[in-house]
């Protein structure tokens, strides 16, 4: 078997796949609306997408899984919010919270109906390794910080979701670009100092 045969086999499985997804997804965003996350189950999530439980258990352990992972897609999909310009470290958390924004009626249910925990603790660990592989391959050949890098990753993905939190929490008091200048005056002076000393 040649492989273009091959990989023609494998889209419309691809494709199959990718629809299912997003069934799940959409049913899960639709049922959020309507009732707590924590009283939300696998079957509904099923009989929503009109799908069965195989096929929900073939491509996710739990509605947990489900949810991290749209959570994590999306957060992919706002790209890299560190960069390195003209001798300074750049975290900009304007764009996460333009998401917010934009999607605060889902954020705001999951935030009282018991799934925002669960994004948060998905969100602290892909903020935490995303930062630490950016710092980490930005200060490679150089001296290392008296602070271990994980802990400074640790540190600054736990300001963004305090920071995060409050702002829901108090119903969006400030723009996402006043969110934005407020965690560089707060937090950023001092990653800069113990990263560049």
């Amino acid at each position: 078997m040649d492989k273009t045969s091959h990989l023609s086999e494998n889209a419309p499985a691809d494709r199959r796949t990718q629809r299912t997804r997003q069934a799940l997804s959409h049913a899960l965003i639709a049922l959020i609306q309507d009732k707590r996350y924590d009283a939300i189950t696998v079957q509904d999530i099923c009989d929503r997408a009109n799908v069965g439980r195989s096929t929900f258990y073939a491509h996710y352990q739990a509605k947990d899984d489900l949810l991290t992972g749209n959570f994590q897609q999306a957060m992919e999909s706002l790209g890299q919010p560190l960069a390195y310009r003209d001798g300074q470290l750049v975290f900009s958390i304007a764009p996460l919270f333009e998401h917010v924004k934009g999607h605060h009626h889902l954020y705001k249910a999951l935030l009282w109906g018991g799934g925002m925990d669960v994004l948060m603790r998905a969100g602290q660990k892909q903020w935490s390794e995303q930062i630490e592989k950016f710092i980490g391959d930005l200060l490679a050949d150089k001296h290392q910080p008296a602070v271990p890098i994980p802990v400074v990753a640790t540190y600054l993905a736990g300001s963004l979701q305090t920071l995060l939190l409050w702002w829901l929490e108090h119903k969006l008091p400030h723009s996402p670009e006043r969110m934005d200048e407020m965690f560089q005056q707060l937090v950023m002076p001092g990653v800069k100092a113990i990263l560049f000393a």
